[in-house]
């Protein structure tokens, strides 16, 4: 008996096992107010997720696969899965489908008109759903939170989305009003996180512990000191 098999390449892999054979992995994020992707890893390679698309892709032809399925955790707008779609469209490879976990309404219809095997999610966002989104952004130096930003020194790094770091109303619909005492609130939380990590590890967590890269921070500093920093100025 056989059964056909359609490659998924994925944009998370915190919710799916890579296998780097039938599931495969795009490394690569919107850059803050750019429609531009770019890498995760911290790299300032701003063509770093054409040249994964163009060795995924070599690799799936060189097996003689055309088709794959796109996964992500979350379609909002769809609109970095749409951009991924057209760059797997120039190296010959036909994105027949996307499967994620949460979709909103206007992504859900508009993918299951223009995609064969269309999106499928676990769950659907009403109309009424201002915005998404996810407890690992508002935490300090989480690996895969926050959203990339270009330093001055051309280097991508991560930030969360509160202040001093990031925007918390054009990030996640904060009201105006309530910017600040959500954003101390976030790294009051984020203190508290990092006491119990050094607690438990028995060490002193420095920036440059982290694993990602958090924009106008000095590598050599105290997580827990660079953070009740930030909580007496805002």
């Amino acid at each position: 008996m056989f059964i056909w098999c359609i490659p998924i390449v994925s944009l998370d892999k915190i919710y799916l096992s890579i296998d780097n054979e039938n599931i495969l992995f795009l490394d690569c994020t919107r850059l803050d107010g750019s429609k531009e992707l770019v890498s995760r890893n911290g790299t300032n390679t701003f063509n770093s997720v054409t040249l994964q698309i163009q060795s995924i892709s070599k690799y799936l032809l060189d097996r003689g696969i055309k088709n794959i399925i796109l996964a992500d955790d979350v379609v909002f707008s769809g609109s970095v899965l749409r951009t991924v779609i057209n760059l797997f469209k120039e190296q010959n490879i036909e994105v027949i489908g996307i499967r994620s976990a949460i979709s909103t309404s206007s992504s859900y219809q508009l993918f299951n008109e223009i995609l064969p095997l269309g999106l499928k999610c676990g769950y659907l966002m009403s109309e009424q759903v201002i915005d998404q989104i996810c407890e690992r952004d508002f935490y300090f130096g989480i690996a895969g939170s926050g959203i990339s930003t270009i330093g001055i020194d051309k280097t991508i790094y991560k930030a969360p989305y509160f202040i001093p770091y990031g925007d918390p109303v054009a990030r996640a619909s904060i009201p105006q009003k309530d910017q600040i005492t959500f954003s101390k609130n976030c790294l009051a939380r984020s203190i508290i996180l990092w006491e119990e990590i050094e607690r438990l590890s028995k060490r002193k967590i420095l920036i440059k512990d982290l694993p990602e890269k958090i924009a106008n921070t000095n590598e050599y500093d105290g997580v827990i000191k660079t953070l009740k920093k930030e909580w007496k100025r805002i």
